[in-house]
């Protein structure tokens, strides 16, 4: 044989291999493919099954719950009035024994008596100190024995919180050094700002305190409802600065709201360059464990 078919025979093989190379990595990346999905399916389902089996146990602790509670109904529902919170109750006691009395009670000592309707439920309105949650307790008492049940906890930030919306206005500069702001009364709302103000803040946060205090500004109702702001003695000025806005509420009856985020802020460069932000926020009441009180 020749070198020429030598090399002939030698390609042909070449060819073949690097053929069969190929065709055997290509089954090899196929079957490594249907692993890979088979694998992701099963996952899929491991997850589908653990959230089944969640909603399972968490089916099965309400049942349970139910099952050991004194009552075969609870009603809750929290209100505001003359600068306090009401709670009105409505229980059905599943058994009740002559004689046997009722009371809703909050860890604070506060209590009301329930006392029957005439269709099988116990009621009572408890009148309270203003907090940021209530857990309320009711207990049947005959003679020396005492049944007692922990209601669901209630929270207060929907009744005792307003909501905003901030904008800037009133200047031809790069950016407005007047904020608009308007605050709505959520549905189940109670709140109605007297008076409102914007704290200006140096945005350079320190780990003690969510940015340096430097002035309160009053803000100015509006004909139409909302309120204004004047910060152009720290806006419209040179040099360089970076200011972030918070906003506090006080109501007509003294209870002190206030934003937990800024609602605003404004920052320029030393070359002059400026940016300002704005947005949506929420005023929720400072309550006085929270102000060290």
């Amino acid at each position: 044989m020749d070198k020429k078919m030598k090399h002939i025979l030698s390609a042909v093989v070449a060819v073949a291999v690097a053929g069969g190379l190929f065709w055997q990595n290509t089954a090899l990346q196929d079957k490594v493919d249907q692993l890979s999905q088979q694998v992701s399916s099963l996952s899929t389902q491991l997850v589908d099954a653990r959230y089944e089996l969640s909603n399972q146990v968490e089916s099965l602790r309400r049942d349970m719950e139910a099952e050991n509670s004194l009552f075969s109904a609870v009603e809750t529902e929290l209100g505001y009035e003359n600068g306090a919170l009401s709670l009105a109750v409505a229980v059905t006691p599943k058994e009740l024994s002559a004689g046997e009395t009722a009371q809703v009670a909050l860890s604070t000592g506060e209590t009301a008596v329930l006392t029957g309707d005439g269709t099988g439920r116990l009621t009572g309105v408890l009148t309270c100190s203003l907090r940021a949650s209530l857990e309320p307790v009711v207990s049947l008492t005959a003679g020396a024995v005492t049944r007692r049940e922990v209601l669901p906890t209630l929270w207060t930030d929907d009744l005792l919180s307003l909501e905003g919306l901030c904008d800037w206005v009133g200047s031809d500069q790069t950016y407005a050094h007047v904020l608009s702001l308007t605050l709505q009364t959520p549905e189940r709302g109670a709140l109605q700002a007297e008076r409102v103000a914007v704290e200006v803040r140096s945005a350079v946060l320190d780990a003690a305190d969510p940015g340096s205090l430097l002035d309160t500004v009053a803000a100015v109702r509006q004909d139409d409802g909302s309120w204004q702001a004047d910060l152009s003695q720290y806006l419209v000025k040179e040099g360089e600065y970076d200011y972030t806005f918070w906003v506090t509420a006080v109501t007509s009856d003294g209870l002190t709201l206030a934003s937990d985020q800024p609602a605003a802020g404004c920052q320029q460069d030393g070359d002059g360059w400026g940016s300002a932000s704005s947005g949506s926020f929420a005023l929720t009441v400072r309550f006085e464990e929270e102000q060290g009180g």
